[in-house]
């Protein structure tokens, strides 16, 4: 019985991770949570860190918990309403984002602004601002940034903390890994399962040839 013990503790911790990952993946849908970067306003700032700028704001905001609308393809729709909010003129900031959250159904929405004030050729150094609109309160976040471009990792994180990470998850971005996890689940199970079976298979032969062996006949 006890090549059986193996096999039946795989087949259990199996049924076990299959349980908990069930329990983990919301059972009722909620409110799906949609979240836009429209892109940056950037002043004398060489066309290099530009693009070091767009890649960083990207993989801050492009979180899989929620759903997430790149400034390409905003922009492809509504452009009017972008460039409005681009050209951040104070008296309508605020009304902007409110139109563009209405127009393309978002909840939250990203805008960078930022200028090279360095008098160095050789270095760039950022000052401005990320804004962050709440469709749902109707108000704006700003996290100030002045800072050499080098160092813009430092704000990177401290920006996920605060405008990031305390957006609510959407049950829509955790469906989309959930095909991912019950994939992951399946392989598991299905290989504790073969060796189970293997090993009972086995036993089983085994257990057929119980019988003692008959010596060989002596010459």
């Amino acid at each position: 019985m006890t090549r059986l013990f193996k096999p039946l503790a795989i087949f259990l911790s199996a049924n076990l991770l299959l349980v908990q990952v069930s329990a983990a993946v919301p059972q009722t849908k909620s409110e799906k949570i949609n979240v836009g970067y429209v892109g940056e306003k950037l002043d004398d700032i060489p066309d290099g860190y530009k693009k070091l700028v767009r890649q960083k704001m990207l993989g801050l905001i492009n979180q899989n918990y929620y759903e997430f609308h790149n400034p390409t393809d905003l922009t492809a729709i509504h452009s009017n309403a972008i460039s409005a909010i681009l050209s951040h003129n104070e008296n309508s900031f605020n009304g902007d984002l409110s139109r563009l959250s209405e127009e393309a159904n978002l909840d939250y929405i990203f805008v960078t602004s930022l200028s090279n004030i360095s008098e160095d050729q050789n270095r760039v150094m950022l000052e401005g601002n990320v804004f962050r609109y709440n469709r749902k309160s109707d108000d704006v976040y700003r996290y100030e940034i002045l800072s050499y471009a080098e160092d813009l990792d430092l704000h990177i994180q401290a920006m996920k903390r605060e405008l990031v990470e305390t957006i609510p998850h959407s049950v829509h971005g955790l469906d989309r890994n959930r095909i991912y996890i019950l994939v992951g689940v399946a392989i598991v199970i299905g290989f504790a399962m073969s060796q189970s079976f293997g090993s009972m298979f086995k036993f089983l032969q085994d257990g057929n040839n119980d019988e003692e062996p008959v010596p060989p006949v002596g010459d």
